[in-house]
């Protein structure tokens, strides 16, 4: 049994399976179209200089008015509607979502010229932010394994460099960068999640999910202004425009749905390291894509790359893996 599951009580064996089974069925689906959602933005964001930018607008206006309808249905009671109103939720909402917005943008910006399979496995490179962060910031104690995780990631990013032409310097400074403040975003709905459930009568998970439909919702409300912005600017936002907007969206939405099913079922560690697999997934689409004639997407490598390239992201998903346990046990 995974670290972090409970079996719910009264639950038989053949049950037991099944909730293990879908959930690590969700947790791979998420790690896939969160693969896909890169691909996305590489495909569609090379087109020309601006496409990047409206990419990352329309498709969080998009996303944040799906979170609306969704909040409509399934959240909108008098306790959430009167109980949300706290300085002690938004604050680390508004944290989480200015870094989140930050780590996008320069994400995007490094997939005009990279390899989507380049860029996915070293997002690991978090760990290491979040080792950091969390040890000189909030003053968290990490043990001997959190350490050692993090300079396995390390390594693995260097790996990944020397497998192929490496990133170059300011694209891998941009990439910590967006490392650094996807870390940051995570402490914040960390923050957030615990804030609502002090505020509001609900479990970890169910606070979870309504903090993750807040923050986009959040996030749709901040780009609406820019997406009038775009109509004013020229060129003129065109139907392809919007149609990479849907395309990177329903990826996007359906990875972090996903996501939050296989913490459901399985808890937040086997979720996490599920999740960190995408880095593997990524380099696998990438190779298949570039050897069935879709090389300006991604750009066809050789076996001793392409071994390279899985064994880094292979060392990153056991780098997150240990780091995760680790943490678990302190």
């Amino acid at each position: 049994m995974p670290a972090g599951y409970r079996v719910p009580p009264y639950q038989s064996d053949s049950n037991v399976v099944n909730t293990l089974f879908f959930g690590i069925m969700a947790g791979l689906t998420a790690a896939f179209f969160s693969s896909v959602s890169y691909l996305v933005a590489r495909h569609h964001g090379t087109r020309e200089k601006h496409t990047s930018r409206r990419l990352l607008i329309f498709a969080h206006a998009i996303m944040g008015i799906t979170c609306v309808l969704i909040v409509l249905s399934f959240y909108c009671t008098d306790e959430i509607v009167l109980g949300i109103w706290r300085w002690s939720i938004w604050y680390p909402c508004l944290k989480s979502t200015a870094t989140y917005f930050a780590g996008t943008s320069v994400i995007f910006r490094v997939l005009r010229t990279s390899d989507a399979s380049r860029i996915s496995p070293l997002l690991g490179l978090k760990i290491i932010a979040l080792a950091l962060i969390g040890a000189f910031i909030y003053g968290l104690t990490l043990g001997l394994a959190q350490w050692f995780a993090v300079l396995l990631c390390a390594a693995a990013a260097i790996l990944l460099q020397r497998g192929g032409s490496g990133l170059p310097a300011r694209s891998l400074l941009l990439l910590s960068c967006g490392c650094i403040c996807f870390a940051v975003a995570d402490f914040g709905i960390v923050e957030m999640i615990d804030a609502l459930q002090q505020s509001l009568s609900m479990n970890r998970f169910s606070a979870g999910c309504l903090a993750l439909l807040i923050t986009y919702i959040l996030g749709g409300i901040l780009v609406m202004p820019f997406v009038f912005y775009e109509y004013i600017s020229q060129p003129v936002p065109t139907r392809d425009d919007w149609i990479a907007a849907v395309h990177y969206s329903s990826a996007w939405l359906l990875a972090m749905f996903g996501l939050y099913a296989c913490i459901g079922y399985v808890g937040v560690i086997l979720s996490t390291i599920l999740q960190s697999t995408r880095g593997i997934m990524s380099v696998v689409l990438g190779t298949v894509l570039a050897r069935h004639g879709w090389d300006k997407l991604e750009g066809a490598v050789g076996h001793r790359v392409f071994l390279k390239r899985l064994l880094a992201a292979a060392f990153m998903t056991i780098a997150i893996s240990i780091y995760v346990m680790a943490n678990r046990i302190n």
